[in-house]
């Protein structure tokens, strides 16, 4: 499965989980609604703010995205 793929269901599934509509976390992370949907359709990968601000408002595990997406680099927790 394509890493946009992966990170979409991440992502989709973190959103029905805290249950937020999809125009609540695309306001939360200053996108508009239709980009938002891109993302989570995997039609689109977000770029390293916007993902960042999604792992923050969604909460999602740092080591679990990882894995997710079959990361080799190892996240170092200090």
């Amino acid at each position: 499965m394509p890493i946009n793929s992966k990170l979409s269901s991440l992502i989709y599934h973190a959103r029905i989980k805290h249950g937020y509509t999809q125009k609540q976390v695309a306001d939360a992370v200053s996108v508009s609604v239709r980009w938002y949907q891109r993302i989570e359709k995997g039609e689109r990968i977000p770029s390293s703010i916007v993902l960042l601000r999604l792992i923050l408002f969604l909460d999602i595990d740092v080591e679990s995205l990882r894995e997710e997406v079959d990361l080799c680099v190892p996240v170092s927790t200090l």
